[in-house]
């Protein structure tokens, strides 16, 4: 490698003047063509066109006339001087590109699940690997999971709290970047995050494919996302000061399994996609009509100033379960809770991250 980097050093050293000598010297070859082929003033030229006469004579058998071939001298010489000027502008956006600031690219590498494989981003569709300056910043939590189960929820929580600073610190002198979240995490971290990020900055958000083991960033699609998902809306005659949404996207969710942890409630609210299935969410249009729509819910619950409490139960992908997280407020909104599901628990709902403005904290049932 490093026997790489200095033959590379040498090159960027020597291909300045190397490439200044190549055009100098077909626009010069270009000129000393032109001035003859119409002047004559060199015998060396004249003796070359007088053998190139004979040649043509004796191999074609026809007998170019001298200012024939001066003229031929001429179309040469300017074709040299054009592909000479052409590479010297080759040469200066060639040079241009390698001295252009490389756009800075933040990627969030998100796991508290073991298997969760890191980007290689030489293989992101769209994205030109040698126009951006790469970040990574990772959000490890992977050592507290073991035996499918994230076995210290609260210590996972201080893992992210300095995800915003981090952010800044590699921001603040650069106006030119870009943010990305590469996640696979449990769900009630994920919304954290997206909490905690909010509308602090715009995120690219890629998809983990299970099929092709690539990582895809999902792009907005010509054509708005229209009647692919339902919501059903649910009142009840009741005091109690919870709110239940729940939020099916790649799975169902069993109405029982969350009154094991929430026994009584005023709303209950149902988003679920006409088609439930893995992979479901391909666009940002999906994204953003999901999103606007979970926002419009939580604005009519708290409309109730009985409410103190939103239970959220969402199964989908993380990208979504991001984008739906930054539509929260702390400070405005009730008191949120994103449950986890563990299937071989009892309750399915075991723990849960309550997030609120003074003090998020994970709850256990």
């Amino acid at each position: 490698m490093n026997l790489e980097k200095t033959f590379n050093k040498i090159l960027s050293f020597l291909r300045p003047p190397i490439e200044r000598w190549i055009v100098r010297s077909l626009i010069g070859a270009g000129i000393v063509l032109i001035t003859n082929g119409v002047q004559g003033f060199s015998w060396l030229i004249e003796l070359f066109l007088q053998i190139l006469k004979i040649e043509s004579e004796n191999r074609l058998g026809k007998n170019y006339s001298i200012d024939t071939i001066n003229w031929t001298s001429v179309i040469f010489g300017v074709l040299l001087i054009i592909f000479g000027i052409l590479l010297h502008s080759f040469y200066k956006k060639a040079e241009a590109k390698a001295n252009k600031p490389k756009k800075l690219f933040i990627a969030i590498i998100h796991k508290s699940i073991d298997d969760c494989i890191k980007p290689i981003y030489s293989k992101l569709d769209k994205f030109l690997l040698d126009e951006y300056q790469i970040q990574e910043i990772e959000i490890d939590q992977t050592m507290i999971y073991k035996n499918g189960t994230l076995e210290y929820p609260e210590a996972s929580i201080l893992y992210q709290n300095d995800i915003l600073a981090k952010i800044k610190a590699l921001t603040d002198n650069n106006r030119d970047f870009a943010v990305a979240y590469f996640g696979l995490a449990h769900i009630p971290l994920v919304w954290y995050l997206g909490n905690t990020i909010a509308d602090k900055f715009e995120i690219n958000y890629y998809e983990y494919n299970r099929n092709s083991a690539r990582w895809y960033k999902l792009e907005r699609a010509q054509l708005e996302a229209t009647n692919f998902y339902t919501i059903d809306k649910r009142s009840f005659e009741s005091e109690s000061p919870n709110g239940i949404i729940k939020i099916e996207i790649s799975y169902e969710i069993e109405n029982t399994e969350i009154f094991q942890v929430v026994e009584n409630h005023k709303y209950f609210t149902t988003i679920k996609l006409n088609s439930i299935a893995l992979d479901s969410i391909k666009n940002l249009n999906q994204i953003d009509t999901l999103a606007q729509s979970f926002r419009n819910e939580l604005d009519r619950l708290i409309n109730d100033s009985n409410i103190e409490y939103i239970h959220i139960f969402y199964a989908g992908p993380v990208s979504l379960g991001l984008s739906l997280s930054r539509k929260i407020s702390k400070r405005t909104d009730p008191k949120i809770i994103v449950y986890n599901y563990t299937r071989n628990s009892s309750p399915k709902y075991k723990w849960a991250l309550l997030m609120s403005n003074n003090n998020s904290q994970i709850l256990k049932f």
